[in-house]
């Protein structure tokens, strides 16, 4: 008994189910052109959209500190987004010792450690990534990179100290090679009679030679890193891709493809109801 009183139900369930579903093919059927019509103009606006906008770029540079930490480098990169953010060109194009104009395609300086090792000393180094709207501009956007990151105050006095003693203990070095190298020529003067001898010099050749590679290689040592003094390193430039990172064409497609069609779907929607109203009104009145 209770089967024949919900089985009503259920047919009357499915009957509105197919009237809703007839409703809306009708009203595609009644508005169809509208809906092609705007997918042609969303499709339109895409491509549109796409080829006006800027392509923009990324492009990644690797670099090594020598005088700050990577997290203090960061840092000071974070500070400049945050100027080119306000379009503060003036302010950075001063700290980048470079041309205004080379700034406006820059959207975007940002900077990352290459490992997290939390020491003062990382020997790792760090990315600076960059997005730009030109890639012409970025060999000089390097140089005003690197420039800003060895030019303030405190980090051209630190690296002056630094090749001041450098300079300073490779000359000393290069002093004493020079008494070793004599001390040694007397005393293979002594050993082959040509020198005057004396029995209280005790000659000890190998010890004197692995004294002078010592000195030696220290002085290497020394003249390297004062070739290497720099404030930072660039182990890697940036390069010109040629492949822009921004929204793909798909992606502007599909957004105006679905603005316009929810545009058509108001539009008929509203053109619906209204004649329904109108129809509504006509039968009232002839009532």
């Amino acid at each position: 008994m209770s089967a024949d009183i919900k089985k009503p139900d259920v047919e009357s369930d499915d009957i509105d189910l197919l009237l809703l579903i007839e409703r809306n093919i009708l009203f595609l059927k009644k508005y169809k052109w509208v809906f092609i019509i705007a997918g042609i103009l969303g499709l339109a606006l895409g491509i549109f959209g796409y080829c006006s906008v800027p392509k923009t770029y990324k492009s990644r540079m690797l670099v090594h500190s020598y005088i700050l930490s990577n997290e203090e480098e960061i840092q000071i990169i974070d500070n400049w987004n945050d100027l080119l953010k306000k379009k503060e060109y003036t302010a950075l194009a001063a700290t980048f010792h470079c041309p205004e104009n080379i700034l406006y395609p820059v959207k975007q300086i940002k900077a990352e450690e290459i490992q997290k090792v939390f020491s003062p000393d990382n020997p790792n180094g760090f990315f600076i990534d960059v997005n730009v709207t030109d890639n012409s501009i970025l060999g000089e956007l390097q140089s005003g990179i690197v420039y800003g990151l060895e030019n303030s105050e405190y980090i051209k006095e630190k690296v002056a100290v630094k090749r001041t003693n450098l300079t300073e203990l490779i000359e000393k070095t290069s002093a004493e090679i020079k008494k070793l190298d004599s001390t040694k020529r007397i005393m293979e003067d002594i050993i082959s009679g040509k020198g005057k001898s004396s029995s209280s010099v005790i000659i000890d050749p190998s010890a004197m030679n692995r004294q002078l590679i010592e000195m030696n290689e220290k002085l290497l040592s020394y003249e390297m890193e004062l070739k290497f003094s720099n404030a930072v390193q660039v182990l890697q430039s940036f390069n010109k891709l040629k492949n822009p990172v921004g929204a793909k064409l798909i992606v502007w497609l599909i957004s105006g493809l679905m603005l316009f069609l929810f545009l058509a779907y108001i539009y008929a929607l509203l053109n619906s109801i209204n004649r329904r109203l109108k129809n509504r009104a006509r039968l009232h009145s002839n009532s």
